[in-house]
């Protein structure tokens, strides 16, 4: 079973993770809330899907969730930007909420100011669609020769503003996913 501080199995995420965008990352490391709880990391890839976007994943959920026998997740983002904040996003909620949230598709999460300022948006919403469309099928992290599977599914984060965090937790996921708006633009306006 993966510890928190498994090298090797970070080492084959980022290789795998790597081969399947086309593009190495910029690895970040986030302080954890409880070290004990292993590393937090951000792997932020310049100008994927496309060119004029940033994607981050996050490393340190998934070996702390099979650690604690929970579904083996990682987050992604994906925004139209050239800066190193985003990637980082989802990595600072994981260290700071790990253990006390599944970060389940369809979750809210939400944060007293905004994640990356200027922008307004201070809210996170989980989803099971993917903005990399490779990525769909996870990350195997199987160890060679390993007698146990290990797959981590990826969780899409999407950042939200509080009227439309409120309105998930209301009227569910689609509520938002159906509405006219670019999930990629920081600076967008409320669209609920």
């Amino acid at each position: 079973m993966a510890r928190p501080g498994d090298a090797d199995r970070f080492a084959r995420f980022v290789d795998r993770l790597s081969s399947i965008v086309g593009a190495e990352p910029d690895i970040h490391e986030v302080e954890p809330r409880a070290i004990d709880d292993g590393e937090v990391f951000a792997l932020a890839f310049v100008d994927v899907p496309e060119p004029g976007f940033v994607t981050g994943v996050t490393y340190g959920l998934s070996p702390w969730q099979r650690l604690h026998e929970r579904p083996v997740r990682e987050l992604c983002i994906t925004m139209r930007s050239t800066g190193s904040a985003w990637p980082k996003v989802p990595a600072r909620v994981v260290a700071a909420l790990r253990g006390l949230c599944p970060f389940d598709p369809g979750m809210v999460i939400g944060y007293k100011e905004p994640y990356v300022p200027p922008s307004g948006l201070s809210s996170l919403v989980l989803a099971p669609i993917l903005p990399v469309p490779a990525l769909s099928d996870g990350i195997d992290v199987t160890a060679p020769g390993g007698d146990t599977d290990d797959l981590v599914e990826l969780v899409a984060v999407y950042p939200v503003w509080p009227s439309e965090r409120d309105a998930v937790r209301a009227e569910g996921l689609r509520v938002v996913l159906d509405s006219d708006w670019d999930p990629y633009d920081a600076a967008r306006a409320a669209v609920l």
